[in-house]
């Protein structure tokens, strides 16, 4: 994979709808600074931005800035070679072994339920552009910006794959693309917290629920052949959901699965997740939430966790059927989640993502009930060769001189 320098991003307001539009660098240094990027360069490191619009009829768009894709087998392999043959902390960082090397961009299209079109492209080395001072996120011809009216504007281009014989197949004859806007229904970033236990050597891993309830609008279109055939295109007008996360160490280090997940109200957003140790019981940060127009956040710490129903995807990842989770806040308040995960709307080798119904309940207070998404993570499946092999075949590389860049 050929390196090249990184760029300063582009101030040009008139570029695309997600133009700064003039946002002050005061105001964006308030508004920006916790969902900013944070650099990382200890091995296995990674950090995601993520944009979810899908309505309850399971139409709808997920959209994924990466630097550091985590779940990258080449990435993977090298931290876990690097490991083996150097007990020792780590002296010199091979690029291969650090987030700069993997800037990627996943999006999906949902209609119905099931993804009608998506695509994982993997950029050059070196070529994610953020920071702290400056609100926007580049990450090859993708491309967030936080406006001056507190509003997010996307825009993503890529090359699609099918799936034939259940293997991925890239069709650089067509292109999947979208300009998205999504407004956030509550001001400032509304938690920060422990996505999962500390790995060994205490890398710490961060989930920024920073727009848990917001509304996602705009248009995507799939266009194949030189004709630009519309075989998408479609407008998109949903609630939404926003969180970001980053890792100071590989996300699945002594994890056996990962889990979390969400579910938008009118009004509300119950957000929950759960981490099963490896091996030996280890501590606990799983977590309850839930965030209401007007309200302070509802947080239940280490909530009690009981699931049923084992059931395994395709890819043999393994989930709970039904899941309940309470427990009381510092103030008091008993609540009890219950999930029951409906349909599989998405697997990979890794990964499912699940149609999830959600009943929360505050005792004695109030009763949230709505249509959700759970995502179940199993990593460990990425150091299986027939599996890692599979989805190496979905990550597409593209070069600096690739069309793509341009259009």
């Amino acid at each position: 994979m050929p390196e090249i320098e990184p760029k300063v991003p582009g101030h040009d307001p008139n570029s695309s709808s997600t133009g700064m539009a003039g946002l002050a660098p005061s105001l964006a240094a308030q508004q920006w600074s916790a969902d900013a990027n944070h650099p990382q360069r200890t091995p296995g490191a990674y950090e995601w931005w993520h944009f979810e619009g899908i309505d309850s009829a399971g139409n709808g768009v997920v959209a994924m800035f990466f630097d550091g894709l985590p779940f990258h087998p080449d990435y993977l392999a090298a931290v876990s070679r690097a490991q083996r043959r150097q007990k020792s902390p780590f002296t010199i960082v091979k690029r291969e072994l650090q987030a700069s090397y993997y800037p990627a961009a996943y999006f999906a299209v949902y209609q119905g339920g099931r993804p009608t079109a998506r695509f994982l492209n993997l950029y050059p080395c070196g070529t994610f552009e953020g920071s702290a001072e400056t609100p926007e996120l580049r990450v090859g011809p993708n491309r967030l910006t936080l406006r001056t009216d507190g509003t997010f504007g996307l825009t993503v281009r890529g090359y699609p794959y099918e799936m034939h014989g259940g293997r991925p197949c890239h069709r650089t004859d067509q292109i999947l693309t979208a300009t998205l806007t999504f407004a956030p229904s509550f001001k400032g970033v509304q938690q920060i917290r422990p996505f999962r236990p500390n790995g060994p050597g205490g890398q710490t891993h961060t989930w920024v629920i920073a727009a848990p309830h917001g509304r996602m609008t705009g248009r995507v279109q799939h266009i194949a052949g030189s004709e630009s055939v519309a075989l998408i295109d479609t407008a998109v007008d949903s609630l939404g959901y926003h969180d970001h996360v980053y890792g100071q160490g590989p996300l699945g280090n002594k994890l056996k699965r990962l889990a979390w997940g969400h579910a938008v109200g009118d009004t509300w957003t119950a957000a929950w997740h759960w981490a099963q140790a490896a091996g030996r019981n280890g501590p606990r940060v799983d977590g309850l939430l839930l965030f209401e127009r007007d309200c302070k956040p509802v947080i239940i710490e280490s909530p009690t966790f009981r699931a049923e129903q084992k059931r395994s995807t395709p890819w043999l990842v393994g989930y709970p059927g039904r899941v309940t989770m309470y427990g009381s806040d510092a103030k008091g308040n008993s609540v009890e989640l219950l999930l029951q995960q409906n349909a599989l709307m998405d697997n990979s080798p890794f990964h499912a993502r699940l149609d999830t119904a959600a009943t929360l309940t505050v005792i004695g207070k109030r009763q949230y009930i709505g249509a959700g998404i759970t995502n179940v993570l199993q990593i460990p499946h990425l150091h299986w060769p027939v599996f890692s092999d599979m989805v190496l075949m979905a990550i597409l590389p593209i070069r600096s001189d690739d069309p793509l860049w341009r259009q």
